[in-house]
């Protein structure tokens, strides 16, 4: 007489989270444009875009994004825009042209965002987000609303790691463990900027806001699964 078959256990947490990662490595996906993202700080923003390229399985050739080099001021992130976005439609350049470049800037520059608008308006497909006071509002947007005013870059990282993530360091953070709230954090934005939007203010004259998700949002509608074995 034959044994009856043991029930399978049902699978861990553990293991479903690894299962899904397995999947997720499988499916590469395309943007419909092809991104240059050129980020005014070194390490924070350009880091934050790559974990979220790698949270959304983007491809390498999808996006591609810049740190300043030290060419923090406005005007130098939208010249180095144009520049690496003019070297890309190049005939020699042996790669895809980008079609849409985005300049990530923080609001405390002040005037010197609106003269880097002027030129980045003059340059076809060139665009500005700005984060007022800087970008780690942003950032914050992840896990609070908070719609307090400030009057520099550090009273800004005060409140972030007051609020949300107490061992947050500027330019040495895992961005990993935030980008998946990427999309709360879009709609948080949105709604802190609308009554800006609706005084006629640019996003540098409303204190706080943030306006990177008008470069997630965009990239984000035109995602397509591109299925590997």
């Amino acid at each position: 007489m034959s044994k009856p078959r043991k029930s399978k256990k049902p699978q861990s947490k553990a293991v479903l989270h690894l299962l899904d990662q397995m999947r997720r490595k499988r499916e590469t996906r395309e943007t419909a444009k092809r991104y240059l993202i050129v980020c005014e700080d070194n390490k924070s923003a350009p880091n934050y875009f790559e974990a979220l390229k790698s949270f959304l399985n983007l491809s390498a050739t999808s996006i591609r994004v810049v740190p300043s080099g030290g060419d923090s001021q406005p005007i130098q992130v939208v010249n180095k825009a144009i520049h690496i976005k003019g070297l890309s439609e190049a005939p020699e350049s042996g790669t895809e042209p980008f079609e849409k470049a985005w300049c990530v800037i923080d609001g405390d520059f002040g005037k010197k965002v609106k003269e880097a608008r002027k030129v980045a308006k003059s340059s076809h497909g060139i665009e500005i987000a700005v984060s007022t006071m800087c970008f780690e509002f942003w950032v914050l947007l992840h896990g609070r609303e908070i719609n307090t005013p400030t009057t520099c870059c550090d009273d800004t990282l005060k409140i972030l790691k007051d609020k949300y993530i107490p061992n947050y360091s500027k330019g040495d953070f895992d961005f990993g463990e935030v980008v998946p709230n990427y999309q709360t954090a879009c709609q948080r934005a949105k709604k802190l900027r609308k009554p800006g939007i609706a005084r006629g203010e640019l996003a540098e004259d409303q204190n706080p806001c943030s306006e990177i998700y008008l470069i997630i949002e965009e990239i984000c509608d035109g995602i397509s699964v591109n299925k590997t074995n």
